[in-house]
């Protein structure tokens, strides 16, 4: 009897081990898959995280590039007003050059228009010649400083 009591006991601690076994293969495998789902979600966020990072970078690059754009406008613009306004400087000096170098011209060719010298100058001689080039070097004179 002791051994039929042992082989019982021996064939039913066995089938409750075979029984706990299964049990535990079953567990093991539901949490086998629910760890592989959840790596499968876990690897859809890190693509997904992945996506939105290089997104963000381009547009970084992008946003990067637009401003240097804009940097390199606002800079060309600065350079075109100045030239503008160095061309309009420029042409108020040449405006004003010019009006004064036609008064000057007027008041020489007037001063040699009314001088008298049929009286006094010897009209074959080099006082005529000479006065001529007074009033243009005078008048070269004037220009000159001017510019």
């Amino acid at each position: 009897m002791d051994e039929r009591l042992v082989e019982a006991a021996q064939a039913l601690l066995t089938g409750y081990d075979t029984a706990l076994s299964r049990q535990w293969r079953e567990e093991d495998r539901r949490w086998r898959t629910e760890d592989m789902c959840w790596r499968q979600k876990e690897l859809h966020f890190s693509d997904a995280q992945h996506t939105f990072l290089e997104q963000q970078r381009q547009w970084r690059q992008q946003d990067t590039e637009q401003r240097h754009l804009d940097n390199a406008r606002a800079l060309w613009a600065r350079v075109v007003e100045k030239n503008r306004r160095d061309v309009e400087e420029k042409a108020e000096q040449l405006k004003a050059i010019s009006t004064l170098a036609a008064l000057i011209s007027g008041f020489a060719l007037s001063a040699f228009l009314q001088f008298e010298f049929g009286d006094y100058v010897d009209k074959s001689g080099a006082v005529l010649p000479l006065f001529g080039v007074t009033m243009a070097l005078t008048v070269r004179q004037v220009c000159g400083s001017q510019g």
